[in-house]
């Protein structure tokens, strides 16, 4: 996120940051603001309900899965309107596409709820998104 977040800052963007307090030492020095939670919980409700038109996972570890997997939850039972990305540059989300799709073809997912996660390959089927 540090890349994303210097990125976004030489395009003159806006940096807000949510951390749980626990997290501090990965604190980005230049954020334009920097919001502090006491959880992860409360640190991704507070990202979904102020304003994220889309969540997206760009590659990552567990950590970005399990924000991912719940955002997807939750606009699974209608608790989030935004869209879910998971971010596919070179395939690598091509295993999470991968069982998805096997959900749906052992009956375990139904095609609706599995059209909620897009996996744009690149920035141009992103872009379609927006």
């Amino acid at each position: 996120m540090k890349v994303v977040a210097d990125e976004a800052q030489a395009c003159g963007a806006t940096n807000i940051g949510v951390l749980p307090r626990f997290m501090e030492e990965f604190s980005h020095p230049e954020l334009t603001q920097l919001i502090w939670t006491d959880t992860m919980s409360q640190r991704k409700d507070l990202m979904r309900l102020h304003g994220a038109d889309i969540a997206v996972a760009l590659p990552g570890g567990i950590g970005t899965l399990d924000e991912l997997f719940e955002t997807y939850t939750l606009a699974k039972l209608d608790k989030y309107h935004g869209k879910v990305v998971a971010f596919n540059c070179y395939g690598f989300y091509d295993g999470v596409k991968e069982m998805m799709d096997k959900l749906v073809c052992e009956n375990m997912l139904d095609a609706r709820t599995r059209d909620l996660l897009y996996f744009p390959a690149t920035v141009e089927e992103f872009e379609a998104l927006l």
